[in-house]
């Protein structure tokens, strides 16, 4: 430890001395101090920044009016090291640059620009170990978040020691897995101690009121010792003020008994929060007050800002809340409009907000502006950008029409930005604007997503037939969309009726048929039970239109149920691509889904593991419960395949009672499917049959999933001795008639078949399997061909068949299938 321990702190002291001590000697690390304002995060980090004297240290601190700005506080935390940036490969080095502004951006993969941040510091810890201090986490940009995490995860193989201080820790930050120390309030022989550090003269009575007001909380306690008299303490009751606001009244009784011209430089400073002094002062002027920079030495001497060349800093986030929170309100309003005055000939956004910041009613030109400011923040993936100006933009609109316009395209950037619940309410606001069928049809796709991700997928797909009727006449091509997409929905819900509806009012609108007509129609009636529906679809899909995000995921999706798994993966893959480089992260979760589910059926496990893991973790951030439940179905699925049966049940279990709630069929649907995999996995074959036997005719039931998970329900019925026929799945390999679907149906028929005759059909199975490329589903035709084999005398022909099966389900990871493998090899 240096310097003087803080009091109260010495397991967090232990805590950063042992970051800092393992980057020292080579293996780095994060931690993640979680606590209230004033508790003593900021305090820590600056011991940890004293500490340091061998390391590089860099640091950010984030501030509220930059927290809309992509990649703000990245920009800040590696300014002293840019000039390092030409010994970074091209393409990282391109990607930090455009990402900064410093040239055009020639990617928006924010992913490529976390491995870039990672390489940065990871170039520089070669040379000296590196400290990253990240103050104020909550008041981060989220690109700035996203680079930061996936720095912090890869600083363990590095001497790269991270260390965030935050108010509340963010699922996207608890979900990486960083270590989090909670700071709790001083205990209260801690805090006397503290106390009397700060203010040894106090009297009883002054001493007591302190310690009852600050409640433990260290920059209380400082703040509150500095007023020695009881009448200048805050008049608040304890009880009833948060302490928040007792700090910001404490710092306001600090800043009001300054010079006025200080007082006024303070206001500047708190609303523009970028600590240029030279524009705080021009600002002033503007306002009629005669200050300099000798005016903000008073407020040095106070400690409430710190002067560094011409640059000014407040000591604590609080002070700027206090010093803006305590003006009036007019007085607010006349500082952002003396800034933006002083800002004249700014070509950044900055002057734009602060105009938006001084105006009192409707103003089109300052809304106009602030629309463009949205546009660019849009188009630099700054998405929550994006919605707070457009929100802005709406406020000053002096029309209804722009008004609903630009409320539209806020929860659309909220949309892209997974701010689901915030699209939702923006949506309705403008839904109450406008009776503009055109206006509302927007919205109801919007307020249809929302309801598809935390909600119901049949209300979501009646929102979308009801706004497609109202520009069925004026705008039939935007209505087949809709249409399109609550046929896809009434999958999801397993609704026959409500894909037979839709798909009916889609073949009404007034356009030229398409396939995608003939697609969507065929899909309804596969929901409807008649899986000859099925014949043809292919040859539909091989044309649908798949030049927008969405369009290429409901393609992807009636792949699927074509059994057509490489053009799913192919088209949801380049959907997870382009959402990754637009910072499109809301589309993420889904296209993932559709990639992990393709990988699955095309027996590739660890790369549907990988896409379904990704997908889960950032559903559970972008709080999509649906996508959530859907992805943790197919990780029970794998987990199932690898006998981890404690995490399979779980994950299936929260899938079940997701969807038995909210009205949704395919994930109860695919978790029951791992429940019947994992039993038959583990050998206990009557509890698989009850499972999937559901599937077929029971709760939960989706037609195309039963038709998947058929299969497992013919061997595990085998196994326990009974005979199944399923004449529907094999009417359905029939009718798309794959390689790999006619290798199942062969074995299907193998186990149903008595005597030699089996033999044939699972030779049969065999060389279709060559064809088909699904080394899973090949091995396990060659394990139950084997054991057929070895009950009929004729182990040397099972032999050839149990090696090449036991060296596939090793390569899968899938242990309970590999041990089987090995028993029945053993006993030939």
């Amino acid at each position: 430890m240096v310097g003087t321990p803080l009091t109260g702190r010495s397991r967090e002291l232990r805590a950063v001395d042992r970051l800092l001590a393992g980057a020292s000697g080579g293996t780095g690390g994060a931690l993640v101090l979680r606590g209230e304002p004033g508790i003593g995060k900021t305090a820590l980090l600056s011991y940890a920044e004293r500490a340091a004297t061998r390391m590089r240290v860099l640091q950010v601190i984030g501030v509220e009016t930059e927290v809309e700005l992509p990649f703000a506080a990245l920009h800040q935390l590696l300014l002293p090291v840019l000039d390092r940036l030409q010994a970074l490969p091209p393409l990282p080095a391109a990607a930090l640059r455009g990402a900064f502004g410093m040239e055009e951006a020639t990617t928006r993969d924010r992913f490529l620009i976390g491995l870039a941040t990672s390489s940065l510091l990871t170039m520089l810890a070669a040379e000296t170990p590196v400290l990253c201090l990240i103050d104020n986490l909550e008041w981060l940009d989220l690109p700035s978040v996203d680079a930061l995490l996936f720095a912090a995860r890869k600083s363990h193989d590095h001497p790269v020691a991270i260390l965030i201080s935050t108010r509340e820790v963010p699922r996207s930050v608890a979900n990486a897995g960083i270590p989090e120390l909670a700071l709790s309030r001083l205990k209260p022989a801690d805090a006397a101690e503290l106390l009397r550090e700060h203010a040894p003269s106090l009297t009883s009575e002054v001493r007591d009121r302190i310690l009852k007001d600050a409640l433990g909380n260290p920059l209380a306690l400082a703040e509150l010792a500095k007023a020695t008299r009881a009448e200048d303490l805050p008049r608040h009751p304890a009880e009833t003020l948060p302490l928040t606001d007792r700090l910001i009244e404490t710092f306001h009784h600090h800043a009001r008994a300054l010079p006025e011209a200080t007082q006024a430089l303070l206001l500047v400073l708190a609303a523009d929060d970028t600590g240029d002094i030279e524009l705080a002062v021009r600002a002033v002027h503007q306002l009629g007050v005669q200050a300099e920079l000798q005016d903000l030495k008073h407020a040095e001497a106070a400690g409430l800002l710190t002067l560094d060349n011409h640059k000014a800093e407040f000591c604590h986030p609080l002070i700027r809340s206090a010093v803006y929170q305590s003006a009036a309100h007019g007085r607010r309003l006349e500082t952002h409009h003396a800034l933006a005055e002083a800002l004249a000939g700014d070509t950044t956004e900055r002057r734009t907000w602060h105009l938006a910041a001084s105006a009192t009613g409707p103003r089109e030109d300052i809304a106009l502006a602030m629309e463009r400011v949205a546009e660019k923040a849009r188009s630099r993936v700054g998405y929550a950008a994006a919605v707070s100006a457009y929100i802005r933009a709406a406020e000053l609109s002096p029309s209804h029409a722009a008004r609903v316009r630009r409320l539209s395209s806020a929860a659309e950037a909220a949309i892209e930005a997974g701010q689901l619940r915030n699209a939702g309410v923006l949506a309705d606001q403008a839904s109450a604007l406008t009776t503009d069928v055109q206006a509302l049809a927007g919205l109801a796709r919007i307020r249809s997503a929302v309801e598809f991700e935390q909600g119901s997928p049949a209300t979501a797909g009646r929102i979308l037939t009801e706004g497609a009727k109202l520009i069925e006449t004026s705008d039939p091509g935007t209505a087949a969309l809709m249409l399109a997409a609550a046929i896809r929905n009434a999958s999801f819900a397993s609704d026959p009726v409500l894909a037979r509806d839709a798909a009916a009012d889609l073949n009404r609108l007034p356009l030229p048929r398409n396939p995608m007509f003939g697609a969507l129609s065929s899909l309804a009636d596969i929901l409807g039970g008649d899986y000859t529906a099925a014949t043809g679809l292919n040859d539909k899909l091989q044309a649908l239109p798949t030049d927008r995000p969405q369009e290429r995921l409901l393609a992807a999706s009636l792949a699927l149920v074509a059994a057509d798994d490489a053009r799913a993966h192919d088209l949801a893959t380049s959907v997870v691509t382009q959402a990754r480089e637009r910072g499109m992260i809301g589309l993420l979760p889904g296209a993932l889904a559709i990639q992990a589910q393709a990988d699955l059926l095309r027996d590739r496990h660890p790369q549907a593991l990988i896409a379904a893991t990704e997908g889960h973790r950032i559903s559970r951030d972008l709080d999509q419960p649906h996508r959530t439940a859907h992805l943790g179905a197919l990780i029970a699925w794998l987990s199932a395949v690898q006998g981890d049966e404690e995490r399979c049940t779980a994950l299936a279990a929260r899938a079940i009672a997701y969807g038995d709630h909210h009205g949704v069929a395919t994930t109860p649907a695919l978790a029951t499917w791992a429940l019947g995999v994992l039993d038959l996995t583990l050998g206990h074959y009557d509890s698989a049959v009850e499972h999937l036997q559901n599937l077929q005719s029971g709760t939960p039931s989706h037609p195309v999933i039963a038709m998947y998970a058929a299969v497992d329900l013919m061997e595990a019925s085998a196994r326990a001795g009974a005979t199944k026929t399923l004449p529907d799945l094999l009417t359905w390999t029939d009718v798309i008639a794959r390689p790999w679907a006619s290798a199942i149906a062969a074995r299907c028929r193998a186990l149903t078949t008595p005597g030699p005759e089996a033999a044939a059909h699972y030779e049969t199975a065999l060389k279709h399997h060559a064809a088909a490329d699904q080394p899973f589903q090949q091995a396990r035709t060659q394990l139950l061909y084997a054991e057929w084999l070895a009950r009929h005398d004729r182990v040397p022909e099972a032999t050839p068949h149990l090696q090449a099966a036991h060296k596939t389900f090793t390569a899968l990871a899938a242990h309970p299938w590999t041990t089987r493998t090995e028993t029945q090899l053993r006993s030939t």
